[in-house]
């Protein structure tokens, strides 16, 4: 009898609480597996006004996997949505909207995107609790911490600043012995990398002679060039996005700050980095690191395949998208079912893909073992210098 009221009180506790958390430590996650369509639907969320390579990336993958006949017999179909609309840059309360959206009402089976930290930080608890996989374009460290269903696809910060720091100082390099900071306030993804390049800049012998802070869309930056001036560094790590940097790098050269630039990943942004200044000289001799480089003979594929679909070359945005749907792509073939807990388990457990950039293998905070790209700006155009091999 006992028995008998146990499992009636299971099931008023199925039907009344279903999403609830009390549900999921009842039922087993198979039972968030999305329901039975013609197609597996993508979620992508994409801001219209940055890094829209990462969508036109993951595009090209989309097309070329159903070109090969699809994964577990069916095409893939995309459902993109924008987190920016009319603000000046996407939105993070927007991105949780639209992840919540996707997953509940669009019946999604994944999500890619968003691209800002800040934004995939809010998203993923979402994702995490509605237990769908998710492989933002964003690269902090914390990004992941939400749970096991989050996943980078790009080297996170602190890898992109240690390695740009150990650059700096190399005798081999650049040889610096000071360096000066300036980045974004408010950005988990600024704040992170420039902690990673002071810390290891530091670490190696080298003096931070000075760290300064901007707001988003600042065009003026005279108390914090008239510091950095003052203590003269070798080197300036500016970590902020287009194009908040070239006004810095420009005004920074009108002032006489003599510093070699360095920045990271947000500064790939081929469509962008030569079309904000009249004149691009303020931006000669600058290095930057990459998750990515068109002149990588592995990368010959993507790039031929992405030009001639959007007629211009990708850049580190385009290959993460190209990446983020072909790791998923891979999990699901590999899982051969859409249950969300063995698409993830998949995605864990992949190694040695070769895809736009290549990743050995995700570690334990499901960052992607990979190497990092260091460009340097020649001549008005983006050259690799060298990868550093994780």
């Amino acid at each position: 009898m006992k028995i008998k009221i146990f499992i009636v009180l299971i099931a008023i506790l199925i039907v009344s609480f279903t999403g609830c958390e009390r549900t999921q430590q009842i039922i087993s996650t198979d039972i968030a597996t999305p329901a039975a369509t013609s197609t597996i639907k993508i979620g992508v969320i994409q801001p219209s006004g940055y890094y829209t390579g990462f969508a036109q990336g993951a595009e090209l993958a989309r097309t070329q996997i159903n070109a090969r006949g699809g994964v577990l017999g069916k095409q893939i179909e995309f459902i993109v949505m924008d987190n920016q609309g009319a603000r000046a840059v996407p939105d993070a309360e927007e991105s949780v909207r639209i992840a919540k959206t996707l997953i509940e009402q669009k019946d999604v089976v994944a999500i890619l995107g968003p691209i800002f930290s800040n934004n995939s930080i809010q998203v993923g608890p979402v994702v995490q609790h509605l237990q769908r996989p998710i492989i933002p374009g964003s690269a902090g460290d914390h990004v992941t911490a939400a749970g096991d269903f989050v996943f980078l696809v790009v080297p996170p910060t602190s890898t992109h600043g240690a390695v740009i720091a150990q650059f700096a100082i190399d005798p081999s390099e650049l040889s610096a012995a000071t360096a000066a900071t300036l980045r974004q306030t408010e950005s988990a993804y600024t704040e992170s990398l420039t902690q990673a390049f002071e810390e290891n800049f530091q670490k190696l012998g080298g003096e931070i002679v000075a760290s300064e802070v901007y707001g988003i869309g600042d065009k003026t930056f005279d108390t914090q060039f008239t510091n950095i001036k003052a203590a003269a560094p070798d080197v300036l790590y500016i970590a902020g996005v287009i194009p908040d940097i070239h006004f810095a790098m420009a005004q920074a050269r009108e002032i006489g700050i003599e510093a070699t630039f360095l920045g990271p990943g947000s500064w790939d942004e081929s469509e962008k980095l030569f079309n904000i200044l009249a004149d691009n000289a303020p931006l000669e001799g600058a290095y930057f690191t990459a998750d990515f480089s068109p002149e990588l003979p592995s990368a010959d594929h993507f790039v031929q395949a992405y030009t001639a679909l959007f007629t211009t070359p990708p850049d580190s945005a385009a290959a993460s998208g190209y990446d983020a749907m072909s790791l998923l792509a891979s999990a699901i073939e590999t899982a051969q079912t859409l249950t969300p807990s063995a698409v993830r388990d998949a995605l864990s457990s992949i190694t040695d893909f070769q895809g736009a950039t290549f990743m050995s293998h995700y570690n334990a905070n499901r960052h992607p073992v990979k190497g990092v790209v260091i460009n340097t700006i020649r001549n008005g155009q983006v050259e690799l210098r060298k990868v550093i091999d994780p």
